[in-house]
């Protein structure tokens, strides 16, 4: 940033005026005699403001504005373009080469000073929003080798749980069955056992939710699309839950509505998607509650008319989220205070969040306290359509 004014103008009556006007007021005033003058002192010194004259032997004012233009290392300077032309096309013409004021001589000693500081504050300016972005360039920087580093670290960490979990669960079934083979495998025993492997499952669960997530955050994570139907991608994901519904005595619901596309979605994300809200949905519901998967299509509204949407449903009558906790739900790692009974992660809301946007969707919730809860999928309905039969074919009539 420089507060230097640089007076290029081959008249050295009017250099001494000007110069003896802008040093009254505070300002560092160099001279140039002539455009080639100018641009090597512009060069060197850096002013904040040129007054550059448009008449002058050599190369003329705009042909030095033009090439300061040029010079990356003076994109912050001001030109202010002096000149006894004042009609319309001359200012055109003076703004049109670059510059960034034009002051008609001769001039006034209030407008020329009102002029100088007017170009030096926005040279201010533009000094300061270069360094702004320059340092948030550089934290960009910094923030993207951050994300590789934990993306690694994460990697490494999940392939050192993965291991020890491996070997513990080894270790279970060869456990279980020499105590089947010496006789002593009781329903107490295979009840021990079977709450290990339950727990043993759910942390390896826990761990893969930690690399997905950190996959989807890096953009590592790609979809395999495939045409789905909506009614199995329905169906697939109740059929995945009915059992741990059914042991905990929740009713589980599944509603299609008729005439349901085929969309081009990753099937096994998608379904991990449903999975995680319908997890959430039992795991939360007491016991006699119910549970229901609901799929529709709908009709845009409003800026989305003439759209089609398939819209999937998740609701559950357990205890509900507080509305403070609703505007954070799908954040990565939080946990709304009334869900934090069980072990997680509280990356299932967020991943499902990431795994919708990829498909183009978003994703929602509604909820009441001592009602239940719905959370909602609403995905493009981008639906296949049949190639069109060739112009010269000939329709079948069964005529021989």
């Amino acid at each position: 940033m420089s507060s230097t004014v640089l007076i290029v103008d081959d008249e050295a009556t009017l250099r001494l005026v000007f110069k003896k006007v802008l040093t009254k007021a505070g300002f560092t005033v160099i001279e140039a005699t002539d455009g080639e003058d100018g641009l090597r002192q512009a060069n060197e010194l850096l002013p904040g403001v040129m007054l550059l004259d448009w008449v002058m032997p050599g190369l003329d004012g705009p042909e030095v504005c033009r090439q300061i233009r040029a010079n990356p290392k003076l994109s912050d300077s001001q030109i202010i373009m002096l000149s006894s032309r004042g009609e319309l096309d001359d200012r055109v013409q003076g703004l049109d080469a670059g510059a960034d004021d034009y002051l008609v001589k001769p001039c006034e000693t209030k407008e020329l000073l009102a002029r100088v500081r007017s170009a030096l504050r926005i040279h201010e300016l533009k000094h300061q929003l270069r360094e702004q972005a320059t340092q948030l360039q550089e934290t960009v920087a910094k923030l993207e080798e951050l994300a590789h580093q934990r993306e690694e670290f994460t990697a490494v960490l999940v392939h050192d749980i993965r291991s020890p979990l491996a070997t513990v669960f080894g270790a279970f079934e060869l456990t279980e069955m020499r105590a089947e083979e010496m006789g002593i495998l009781d329903d107490d025993l295979r009840k021990i056992f079977q709450h290990g492997y339950r727990t043993l499952e759910h942390i390896t669960k826990l761990v893969n939710e930690v690399l997905d997530f950190s996959k989807a955050e890096a953009g590592g994570a790609t979809l395999e699309l495939a045409w789905v139907p909506v009614r199995e991608l329905i169906e697939e994901s109740a059929a995945q839950i009915a059992l741990t519904a059914e042991h905990k005595g929740i009713t589980l619901r599944t509603v299609c509505a008729p005439n349901l596309p085929t969309l081009l979605l990753d099937r096994s994300k998608m379904l991990r998607a449903v999975g995680n809200l319908l997890s959430n949905a039992v795991k939360f519901t007491p016991e006699g509650g119910t549970v229901t998967l609901r799929a529709e299509q709908v009709e845009g509204t409003g800026v989305n008319a003439g759209k089609t949407f398939v819209v999937i449903h998740v609701e559950d009558t357990g205890p509900g989220i507080p509305a403070k906790d609703l505007p954070y739900i799908f954040n990565p790692y939080y946990q709304a205070r009334q869900r934090t009974r069980q072990l997680g992660t509280g990356l299932g809301l967020a991943i499902v969040q990431r795994i919708t946007a990829a498909h183009g969707g978003q994703a929602s919730v509604q909820s009441t306290e001592g009602v239940g809860t719905a959370f909602t999928i609403t995905l493009p309905a981008v639906m296949r359509c049949e190639p069109p039969a060739p112009e010269n074919s000939v329709p079948d009539t069964g005529m021989g």
